[in-house]
């Protein structure tokens, strides 16, 4: 199950390189902070699939910067110890880890231990029909954007299957499943890299880049055209699509949403199948 990115938070040199090499020869991407600040910073730019987080640091410690990293973040965390103690398990435990090995710990250890908690995360965050990102993983994902230091600009993109109910109505709930699946097959195909799609909920879709509203809208009428394009099989159902940015018509995460929710009304309104954008009233 090898294959993710790790960000491992250790403040010895050597332990740094001795972890990263073995995860490393797993088949792991590792990125290295040797503190909590450095963590907290690589956390936004690396987007790691789980943290490995050395609890006795200079400065502050693991507990510290467990305590910061959910205050941003519900990325799976594995606290690294040498101290072996039954209270320090159920301390971390209880802040919000979600396993702890002591040191030192056996290769086949660290793996497995990694495998379980990922197979737990990816449960969690992943939409069970599609595959795609679910809506807790969207959340956490916006929230960590917005978060980030520096000033940038967000565009928000929701799109929404048109004439969906029909299809369940008409030809049943498993024949609505095998449109979503395809819907999401067809747009994932069409997204870049820096551009992820989540299923949000029922028939609606999301996706969050940097860029303003130019760069919303191409993104949204790529997706929207792949789909409509699409010829393998019966005829997909077309998409509508509204976009809005931050900070161009939105000042915070619930505005955002709720001025692309709007945009997304309009393109309904005006015909469906078509991209609107949240200056459009």
């Amino acid at each position: 199950m090898s294959g993710g990115t790790v960000l491992l938070v250790e403040d010895s040199t050597a332990q740094r390189a001795v972890i990263a090499h073995r995860l490393e020869q797993i088949g792991y991407s590792v990125a290295s902070a040797e503190d909590g600040h450095e963590c907290l910073r690589l956390l936004v730019d690396v987007r790691p699939d789980i943290v490995l987080l050395d609890i006795v640091m200079p400065g502050i410690d693991g507990w510290e910067t467990l305590d910061m990293i959910r205050e941003v973040s519900q990325v799976p965390v594995i606290m690294l110890t040498a101290r072996d103690e039954d209270v320090e398990r159920v301390r971390g435990l209880r802040a919000g880890a979600d396993d702890y090995i002591g040191k030192p710990f056996q290769q086949d250890e660290l793996e497995a231990r990694i495998e379980a908690v990922l197979r737990r995360s990816q449960l969690a965050h992943r939409d069970e029909l599609t595959g795609l990102p679910n809506r807790r993983a969207f959340e956490e994902h916006l929230d960590a954007l917005l978060r980030r230091p520096g000033e940038q600009e967000l565009v928000l993109v929701l799109f929404d299957l048109d004439n969906f109910k029909q299809i369940n109505d008409r030809e049943g709930h498993p024949a609505g499943d095998r449109v979503l699946r395809e819907v999401s097959r067809v747009a994932q195909r069409a997204v870049r890299i820096g551009e992820e799609l989540f299923r949000i909920g029922g028939e609606e879709f999301a996706i969050v880049v940097s860029g303003g509203d130019d760069a919303g809208r191409s993104v949204a009428e790529r997706v929207r055209s792949a789909v409509e394009a699409q010829r393998r099989g019966d005829r997909l159902p077309t998409l509508s699509a509204g976009v809005a940015s931050l900070p161009g018509d939105a000042q915070s995460k619930d505005e955002l949403v709720q001025r692309a929710d709007l945009a997304l009304y309009a393109a309904k309104q005006a015909g469906k199948n078509r991209v609107a954008s949240a200056d459009v009233g």
